[in-house]
């Protein structure tokens, strides 16, 4: 199975900026984790804890530096110079759920570190049903973004977009974190979910 098409794109990027100790935050399937592991990165792998007890059983798994349930992530600090989020903000809820996965992002990432996120991009907008009236926005459906949705979703949390592309239905950006706004310090809201 071959990585991300970001992935692909940006590792070298990463890999001249010595940015090699890596959180994949909704990790899946292990397979930019495992790519990234492969090409001398130093990858954490965190997902939900179903997942993670599934990654467990895959054999490659123990190439990785680690796998981490995405629960556990609010009291680490694993101080990592990259966090990849593939289609990930695709699928968490809009509200305290994604809240709670950009300050768990920046609470693992270390300062001048970079955010790599890939997500579907929004095109031909249809919508996700015949009673919807959102367009893509309403919970039941996948989000989509463009390049400044995205901004104004990461920005708030200290990050600023360093590049971004659109290949077919995928839209990726690179974000490094300028200010982390002290976000460690800050009351967290009571869910726990985040993929």
């Amino acid at each position: 199975m071959n990585a991300a098409t970001s992935i692909m794109r940006y590792y070298r990027f990463f890999q001249q900026r010595n940015a090699r100790r890596v959180l994949d935050y909704g990790a899946g399937k292990l397979r930019n984790s495992l790519f990234l592991s492969g090409k001398g990165f130093n990858v954490f792998a965190a997902d939900l804890p179903e997942q993670i007890g599934r990654m467990k059983e895959e054999p490659a798994a123990s190439r990785l530096a680690g796998l981490i349930e995405a629960t556990e992530l609010e009291q680490t600090r694993l101080n990592v110079d990259l966090v990849i989020s593939n289609f990930v903000f695709n699928i968490i809820p809009d509200g305290p759920e994604k809240q709670l996965y950009l300050r768990n992002t920046v609470r693992n990432l270390r300062r001048d570190g970079y955010l790599l996120v890939e997500v579907r991009c929004r095109q031909n907008l249809v919508p996700c049903g015949s009673g919807c009236t959102h367009y893509m926005k309403c919970n039941s459906c996948i989000k989509t973004y463009s390049h400044d949705e995205l901004d104004r979703l990461v920005t708030p949390y200290g990050f600023k977009r360093i590049c971004h592309y659109y290949r077919h239905r995928a839209l990726a950006a690179v974000y490094q974190l300028v200010d982390d706004h002290g976000w460690e310090l800050r009351v967290r809201p009571q869910s726990v979910y985040c993929c």
